[in-house]
């Protein structure tokens, strides 16, 4: 089983979007494509330790050539869709401690005529910094 992409003390924590060869959408952190990691993502952060804390998760529209992809994104926590609010480029939402994964769903649209979608699933958990590090992670 592949790991996830660890992540550590970053809020917010910014993924964007790319194209991959095939084409399909994939998400990025920094350097790190997270098809690398599963699709999937986990964030320690000191902010967490408090029941109030909070960490924002950020997704990005990115370009390819003259074409712009603009990002919406979708999670259920177990009560319904939450739909992402948007920034000027991006798509954001707050997230509180988790126990365990939480699955997002990413659209890109493009603004090409007709326009074109792609979609990812990825999952992220976002925790506070472990009071035990020498246990292992998951």
């Amino acid at each position: 089983m592949t790991e996830p992409l660890y992540i550590n003390q970053e809020d917010p924590i910014d993924f964007s979007g790319s194209l991959d060869a095939t084409p399909n959408l994939q998400m990025l952190h920094g350097g790190d494509s997270l098809a690398d990691y599963d699709q999937a993502a986990h964030a320690d952060h000191e902010d967490l330790s408090l029941a109030t804390g909070i960490v924002r998760v950020r997704t990005f529209d990115f370009s390819v050539g003259a074409t712009t992809w603009t990002l919406t994104v979708v999670h259920d926590p177990g009560g319904g869709a939450v739909s992402w609010a948007r920034g000027a480029d991006h798509s954001y939402c707050d997230f509180g401690p988790m126990t365990t994964e939480q699955d997002v769903d990413i659209t890109a649209t493009s603004d090409a005529s007709p326009p074109q979608t792609k979609t990812r699933r990825i999952r992220v958990k976002v925790t506070p910094i472990d009071p035990q590090p020498d246990r292992p992670r998951g």
